[in-house]
């Protein structure tokens, strides 16, 4: 009576990469975590800030806007 017998669900023996090596990331997980956190601040060092960024948007602009209404009078 196979016909009536429902297939057992395979298994397999798989383990996810976050799982196999978790006790060396657990020790040096602080250290990790310090040095990514430090990366982030020393790229925006190179750049204008964003609020200087926007006033220049905002002085072109009105420059812009100033000289098409100049032009037409």
């Amino acid at each position: 009576m196979s016909l009536f017998k429902q297939r057992k669900h395979k298994r397999f023996k798989y383990i996810p990469k976050h799982l196999k090596d978790s006790n060396e990331n657990d020790e040096n997980l602080e250290t990790q975590w310090q040095s990514l956190r430090g990366q982030g601040k020393n790229k925006s060092k190179g750049g204008l800030p964003l609020p200087i960024l926007l006033v220049i948007l905002g002085m072109i602009i009105a420059v812009w806007y100033i000289l098409t209404h100049y032009e037409t009078s």
